[in-house]
């Protein structure tokens, strides 16, 4: 992963314990959520279509207590782009219409509309609480109204605890403030659009016996990269939970050192959101959670991997060894599983977000990298298969004939039909989708470091004009059940063994 534009705003734009089954693909509060793919139909100019798709993200604050967000968007190739934080009362709930971002109406989706109690400061018109005087007189003037979830109260029942818009735990950096409100940043769009577009090219050429210097084994690949362009923008975002407001991507190294304690990352399981995917000119509509992750700092101290621990975006790890990390978040899984429909008039696209991209890039060539390895199976409804194997290609150990990588950014939705995966079965049926290090390799020149490795696959099905999404059911998640790779992914074989929990690393 590497960063090549930081819009971190300086001027203008200021820069616990886990609830439920840690490792499981669950939908509960957390300390940092993903947002795998963004989608916003633009022109080549990057001005966003009115009419066209677009990406919504709401988070809600599930929690009493003020929590602030920092909110980092990385193109497809997990180039920084911008970052900016977000400040969500107790029970608050954000939402942000991703067009807006791209315009850079920050006044559509922003926070900073509140008025300044007596005796605070107020940068940019904000509630000041970093400046304040005193917590205890900026909470007493913040006091929760008789609305919301004090309202219906019964006197003999005890309610939910009272919303606050100051957490006194959260101390303030001294001089410095959120600087809200971000209010209209147009100024700014067309280095965000320059920097989502980046790498939304096409890429015919693809090196399969991972040696570039061979050439291209496949020089002109006729699948969906081939023509790829920069019309729809599509990119990603990550939701953290954070002590104090920063200007920093996890890119930076001041990301992890700059904040009292080490990491500005918080370990609040407070956070949940929702994305939503709209074309109002087809008539399509999907929505699913965001991508949940529960930050528990047990599992950071017993050593084992985490989502940071192994997406620090080219920044060496802040750690002690053995390896931990306090604001561990639990790690993703490496091999999923979904339904395709190619017959009846329904199609499928599945989107695939993982933590590093698959290109080779120089001043004489640039190609896709089609030798690190994932492999699929495609079963049909007449319990037929297709499989490649192989540690050189992306579906195969030994392969008939170099086949394509069709994920090499690192978030993408790529159509399910013959032409981007030739190992398909006809009609419909289920493909199983497994990403190293799910995969034993002998040769160890094409095995990936584990703890480089993470994946979030959801499928799309569109039926003339109606659409929806789910995610793919997971089938490997090695990180927490380190016997859980191939052939014996999850429990498909058939056998009846119980798994009681994580094995201990």
């Amino acid at each position: 992963m590497k960063k090549t534009i930081m819009l971190a705003l300086a001027v203008a734009l200021l820069g616990g314990a886990a609830y439920a089954n840690f490792g499981a693909r669950d939908t509960v509060p957390s300390a940092t959520l993903l947002v795998p793919y963004i989608v916003v139909d633009a022109d080549a100019h990057g001005i966003p279509s009115t009419i066209g798709y677009t990406t919504l993200t709401v988070v809600t604050n599930v929690s009493s207590a003020k929590q602030i967000i920092h909110v980092s968007v990385f193109n497809a190739a997990s180039e920084a782009v911008i970052d900016f934080d977000e400040v969500l009362s107790g029970y608050d709930v954000w939402s942000i219409n991703w067009r807006d971002l791209v315009t850079g109406d920050f006044e559509n989706f922003d926070t900073g509309s509140a008025t300044s109690p007596a005796g605070a400061a107020t940068p940019g018109g904000k509630l000041g609480f970093w400046n304040a005087p005193s917590y205890a007189a900026l909470q007493a003037a913040n006091a929760p109204q008789s609305w919301g979830p004090t309202m219906n109260n019964k006197p003999t029942f005890t309610g939910l605890v009272a919303p606050y818009d100051i957490d006194p735990s959260q101390a303030p950096i001294t001089g410095t403030s959120c600087g809200f409100p971000w209010g209209n940043q147009s100024v700014y769009a067309g280095l965000i659009v320059a920097g989502l577009q980046s790498p939304l090219v096409a890429w015919p050429s693809q090196d399969t016996d991972c040696n570039p210097l061979n050439g291209a084994e496949i020089p002109a690949w006729g699948g969906w990269l081939s023509s790829l362009g920069d019309q729809p923008l599509f990119f990603y975002a990550l939701i953290d939970s954070v002590k104090s407001c920063n200007g920093f991507f996890p890119g930076d190294n001041s990301f992890w050192t700059g904040s009292a304690g080490g990491s500005y990352l918080s370990n609040t399981n407070v956070l949940t959101g929702y994305d939503f995917y709209m074309n109002p000119t087809q008539n399509y509509s999907e929505s699913l959670p965001t991508v949940n992750l529960e930050a528990s700092a047990a599992w950071g101290n017993a050593g084992n991997v985490s989502f940071y621990t192994a997406n620090r975006f080219g920044v060496t790890p802040v750690l002690t060894a053995p390896l931990i990390d306090p604001t561990a978040r639990e790690p993703l899984p490496t091999a999923w599983a979904f339904n395709y429909f190619q017959n009846g008039g329904a199609t499928t696209q599945v989107a695939v977000w993982k933590n590093y991209d698959d290109f080779e890039s120089t001043s004489k060539y640039n190609y896709v990298a089609a030798c690190r390895p994932y492999i699929y199976y495609a079963f049909d409804e007449s319990e037929n298969s297709k499989a490649s194997t192989t540690p050189n290609c992306p579906s195969g150990t030994f392969c008939l004939q170099p086949e394509p990588n069709v994920f090499p950014f690192q978030t993408q939705m790529v159509k399910v039909n013959l032409t981007n995966f030739d190992g398909l079965m006809s009609g419909n049926g289920w493909m199983l989708l497994i990403f190293d290090p799910s995969i034993p390799y002998v040769t160890a020149a094409y095995d990936q470091d584990p703890a480089d490795l993470m994946t979030y696959v959801f499928a799309k099905y569109n039926f003339g004009t109606y659409s929806t999404s789910v995610e793919a059911t997971v089938m490997s998640n090695p990180y927490i059940f380190p016997t859980q790779l191939m052939p014996a992914l999850n429990t498909y074989n058939g056998t009846t063994t119980n798994y009681y929990g994580p094995v201990a690393q």
